[in-house]
């Protein structure tokens, strides 16, 4: 996810519409790869437990779930600037949905902050 954050970047302060077009049908793949493991909670679940030295890694932990959300609105301004309406209406509902998702199973608004494990609140 860290690289298709990066890919949105570099074309974002190069404009470098051959590379895009050129990785675009690659960059879906890779899209869906990731989407696919996004289960019934609307959260990802992410299935390796190995991740550059995280202690704990796998399931639905919020790091993993903020790069996704990350991934899913860069995603959808890449599509938007190669004309892929249909994946930009997905990706943003996607990451609508997974914001809702975070904010619902992970915010206390009664105590006005996040549980004790993910304190985060998506704005």
């Amino acid at each position: 996810m860290a690289t298709m954050i990066g890919t949105h970047d570099y074309f974002l302060f190069t404009n470098d519409k051959t590379f895009l077009n050129g990785i675009y049908d690659k960059y879906k793949f890779a899209m869906k790869f990731i989407t696919d493991k996004i289960d019934s909670s609307g959260l990802l679940s992410v299935t390796g437990t190995e991740d550059w030295g995280r202690l704990s890694q796998g399931g639905r932990n919020t790091e993993a779930n903020m790069l996704m959300y990350r991934t899913l609105v860069t995603g959808a301004a890449l599509a938007t600037w190669v004309g892929d309406s249909t994946s930009n209406a997905t990706w943003s509902s996607m990451a609508a949905k997974l914001k809702s998702a975070v904010n619902d199973l992970n915010w206390d608004a009664s105590a006005g902050y996040g549980t004790p494990t993910i304190c985060l609140q998506l704005c």
